[in-house]
C-alpha cells in the first residue's frame, strides 16, 4: 500500500499544479469572452418633452448576438432602441401606426465587436456590404476595464465620442467605474429629414471585471433648425433593471474569481504539498529498503 501512496500523491500533485497553470494562463482567454448566446432586453424609464409636450417615457433596448455568423473572436450584434410614451400600461415597443401615437423613436443597428475588448471591428466578412461601419464601444466595456478614457459609439453624430473615467461608485454593494460621455454637435439629422443641433450626456456605471454596464443615465436634447426644441429627454435604467444587473454581475464575478484566482491558489498549494509528500514517501521507502 505504501508503495502506491507515493506515486499517487505525485500524480495528484502534478494534476493539481497543471490545473492551476491552465486556470491562470489559458482559462482567462477562454472565459473572458462575450457569450454567443447573449440575447437580452434592458428597460429604462424617465421623462421627456416632445415638441413642447411633457410625458413620462419608457425605453426598451435589445441586444442579440447572431451566433450563426459570429466566431471565436467576433460577436455580430442586432440591436434596437425603442422609446415610447408611458401610457395605458404599455409594456413594449409599438410601431409608427400605433393609434395612440405613443412611439417617440425607434432605431435599429447592426455591428460586430471583439468578444474580449468589446471594441467594434471592421464589418467586412461579418455584416452585409451596405451596413454602416461603426466604431468604439457599443453595449459593454472590455473585460478588465481600466480607469481611462474609452471611445463610445453615438449613432446620431455617426462617430465615437470620449467616455472619460470619473471615479469609483458603489451600487448596491457592487463597485463600479463611472464614465461620462458628452457630445454637443450642430448640423446633425436630429429626426428623419430634419437637421439641427444635438446635445447629450451619458453616465455609465461599469463593473470593471466583466465590463458589464450596471447603470446608465442619459440626458438628451434635440433642436431642429428653424423649428425649435423637438425633444428633451432624461432616461435611466429602471431600479429593477439595476438590481438584476447587480445580481448577474456578482454571479459572473464570482465565477471568474473561482476560475482565475481560487483554482490557481488551491492548485498550487495543494499540488505542491501532494508532490512533496509523495516524493518524501518514495525517498523514505527507498532508504528503508536499503537499510
Amino acid at each position: 500500500m505504501r508503495k502506491l501512496v507515493g506515486p499517487f500523491l505525485i500524480g495528484l500533485g502534478t494534476f493539481l499544479v497543471v490545473a492551476a497553470v491552465l486556470a491562470q494562463v489559458w482559462a482567462p482567454g477562454q472565459v473572458e469572452r462575450t457569450p454567443l448566446d447573449t440575447d437580452n432586453t434592458t428597460y429604462l424609464s424617465g421623462e421627456a418633452e416632445v415638441a413642447g409636450d411633457p410625458t413620462p417615457v419608457l425605453a426598451f433596448s435589445t441586444n442579440r448576438i447572431d451566433s450563426d455568423v459570429s466566431d471565436d473572436d467576433v460577436a455580430v450584434w442586432a440591436a434596437s432602441l425603442c422609446v415610447v410614451r408611458d401610457e395605458d400600461d404599455i409594456d413594449g415597443c409599438v410601431d409608427a401606426e400605433d393609434p395612440e401615437g405613443r412611439l417617440i423613436s425607434a432605431e435599429v443597428e447592426a455591428f460586430a465587436t471583439d468578444r474580449r475588448t468589446a471594441l467594434t471591428v471592421v464589418n467586412d466578412g461579418y455584416l452585409p456590404p451596405d451596413t454602416p461601419q461603426t466604431e468604439g464601444l457599443q453595449n459593454k466595456w472590455p473585460f478588465g476595464a481600466e480607469k481611462k478614457t474609452y471611445p463610445v459609439w453615438d449613432g446620431l453624430v455617426g462617430e465615437a465620442i470620449d467616455a472619460t473615467y470619473e471615479g469609483v461608485e458603489e451600487i448596491d454593494g457592487l463597485e463600479t467605474y463611472h464614465y461620462v460621455a458628452a457630445v454637443d454637435a450642430d448640423d446633425v439629422e436630429v429626426l428623419d429629414g430634419i437637421q439641427g443641433s444635438y446635445a447629450a450626456t451619458t453616465d455609465y456605471y461599469v463593473e470593471p471585471r466583466t465590463g458589464a454596464i450596471i447603470r446608465q443615465v442619459v440626458h438628451q436634447e434635440r433642436v431642429g433648425d428653424g423649428v425649435g426644441k423637438l425633444l428633451e429627454m432624461d432616461l435611466a435604467f429602471t431600479d429593477d433593471q439595476v438590481a438584476d444587473n447587480v445580481d448577474e454581475a456578482n454571479s459572473n464575478v464570482a465565477s471568474l474569481r473561482l476560475i482565475e484566482t481560487v483554482v490557481p491558489i488551491v492548485g498550487y498549494a495543494a499540488g505542491t504539498l501532494a508532490l512533496l509528500a509523495g516524493i518524501a514517501i518514495l525517498v523514505l521507502g527507498r532508504r528503508r529498503a536499503t537499510a
